[in-house]
């Protein structure tokens, strides 16, 4: 069952009751099951009961580090200013997805939801995730997609200093309260991810899945390491 708080922004707020999982979140799950299909995993929480797989989620809260709970091969992290990758702040692993400290071909899957907007150079970031990932590795994430534009750097230095070219925007984060937007991702993001050597797609929410998940308005891009 699932609350909808605000139809106009459904896909961050029709809840699920009993995991407390917005749209983004299910849609994130479903792409997971679908990419890991071989293993036959009944549902999101069964991924955690595969000890081989190695599983990277950039967020230490939420339903999914909710649902795993704390496994050896499930590693969960935050941003923190003034923290250093690798460092921990109140038993919480900090990452800085521009410098990850975590060994080549670490993971057989990360999975960032929203994330990738907020980092100032997200092009080190997913040179990065690539870096950390097995070969046939995946990355799963959303990211805030417009269709309409090419991908637009909210930001320039300009004297040294990082200068606003859009309107400043910030999104609610659970961590911090509010955190900057830098980036808008556009159309050209498919081709920009294949230049770095991902296979690509991006995965609607079905209407299926929409009726019975509560996927709504939501897309994920699968990405997989050549």
């Amino acid at each position: 069952m699932f609350v909808v708080v605000d139809p106009r922004t459904i896909r961050e707020n029709a809840w699920c009751i009993w995991c407390k999982s917005v749209s983004r979140n299910r849609h994130i799950a479903r792409c997971v099951l679908r990419a890991f299909s071989q293993y036959r995993l009944r549902c999101i929480r069964d991924l955690a009961l595969v000890e081989h797989l190695s599983v990277y989620n950039m967020s230490a809260t939420g339903c999914l580090a909710e649902i795993w709970g704390q496994r050896s091969q499930i590693t969960y992290s935050e941003y923190f200013d003034g923290c250093e990758s690798g460092e921990y702040r109140d038993g919480v692993l900090c990452q800085n997805v521009e410098g990850l400290s975590f060994a080549d071909e670490s993971f057989d899957l990360v999975i960032s939801e929203d994330v990738f907007e907020h980092v100032r150079d997200y092009h080190r970031g997913l040179a990065e995730i690539r870096r950390v990932l097995k070969p046939g590795g995946y990355h799963i994430f959303s990211v805030p997609l417009g269709f309409t534009h090419p991908t637009l750097a909210r930001f320039a230095i300009k004297g040294g200093q990082e200068v606003p070219v859009l309107p400043v925007e910030h999104h609610g984060d659970p961590v911090r309260g509010q955190i900057r937007v830098f980036t808008s991702f556009g159309y050209d993001l498919f081709d920009q991810l294949s230049a770095m050597g991902f296979e690509v797609s991006l995965e609607i929410s079905r209407y299926d899945d929409e009726r019975r998940y509560g996927t709504f308005h939501s897309c994920t891009f699968v990405t997989r390491k050549q």
